[in-house]
């Protein structure tokens, strides 16, 4: 542990341009978790080791930059690889708001819209100042309590302890942890999360907020959809205290048209682009997985209803019927 604090240290005096927020802002840790580690004021963890063990290798690699000073804006302004979006200005200003408010927020976007990679960009750009804990839900925490909630203290670097009666005293040190350092709760691929698991969310907030906490949780459409329609108590009572909803629709016609452009592919015919729009349907991992193809294979090259539909075909297997 006090050679990867040390080779943190050289690194961070060798690259002034990275503060150690900037550092800290890569993990999905709690920031007060992260800062007091670097600072030497508590003992490092095994998960806030990991974490800073992973942002290491990327600040080594090239991958972890300073931000860019905002430039004024296009319909979509490319911030180095990422195109700075609607939906990514939305989940921008929802967490910052539910950030300084201290209220509840709940987003909800179609699969592959980009709602992962939007939380990274305002952790590491408008929100790089804001205390907050990234949690991202996986089939095992979003089923159990004490797994979720022993998950979530490990992220605070409390120990873990997944024995059964402990999820009580875990879940009480993190709320004493919230009241000291208060921080913004993200919790991110919440769709399927379980009532009981949406209970505690409440709760944490329920017992935190007086101190500052907000708390922001994304999914896909289903999330709200449970949240607004059903009658289950656990769900009502996390739905009743929303502060803001924000439902996004996706990557729009003018900004893939804005994308395509920024990626060289500039000759393309309506009918073409007609077809693109309809193969990515307003999803951003489908747009960037057949720009990428496009500007690999048929760079400077007119781009043809025949060219996208051996794409998607090549992609995703669809066949449009007009590839040779």
């Amino acid at each position: 542990m006090d050679d990867l604090l040390q080779e943190i240290e050289d690194l961070l005096r060798a690259r002034p341009d990275i503060p150690p927020h900037l550092f800290g802002s890569y993990t999905r840790c709690a920031a007060s978790s992260v800062r007091h580690v670097l600072s030497g004021a508590k003992p490092m963890g095994p998960t806030v080791a990991r974490e800073l063990q992973r942002v290491l290798h990327l600040v080594k690699r090239g991958e972890i930059l300073r931000p860019a000073q905002d430039a004024a804006s296009a319909s979509v302004r490319k911030a180095r690889e990422f195109y700075v979006t609607q939906n990514v200005r939305e989940i921008s200003q929802v967490l910052t708001f539910c950030a300084e408010q201290a209220k509840i927020g709940v987003i909800s976007g179609e699969y592959g819209i980009g709602k992962t990679e939007a939380i990274q960009f305002w952790r590491t750009h408008a929100g790089l100042d804001v205390p907050n804990l990234n949690f991202q839900f996986s089939e095992f925490t979003s089923r159990n309590i004490v797994d979720f909630i022993s998950q979530l203290g490990e992220l605070f670097d409390l120990p873990p302890n997944r024995a059964r009666g402990r999820g009580g005293k875990i879940f009480r040190q993190i709320c004493d942890s919230l009241c000291d350092d208060p921080l913004l709760l993200i919790f991110d691929q919440a769709e399927a999360v379980a009532p009981r698991v949406l209970q505690v969310i409440r709760e944490l907030w329920d017992c935190t907020r007086h101190a500052g906490v907000g708390v922001v949780v994304l999914g896909s459409p289903l999330l709200i959809e449970r949240m607004r329609d059903t009658r289950m108590r656990d769900v009502g009572a996390l739905a009743s205290r929303v502060g803001v909803w924000a439902a996004l629709r996706g990557v729009s016609r003018e900004e893939v048209a804005d994308i395509i452009r920024q990626e060289g592919i500039r000759d393309i015919d309506e009918a073409a682009f007609n077809l693109l729009w309809r193969a990515t349907g307003g999803s951003m991992r489908r747009l960037m997985a057949v720009t990428d193809l496009l500007a690999a294979k048929h760079a400077g090259k007119a781009v043809t209803e025949k060219t996208l539909a051996g794409v998607a075909g090549h992609l995703w297997g669809i066949d449009w019927g007009k590839a040779a």
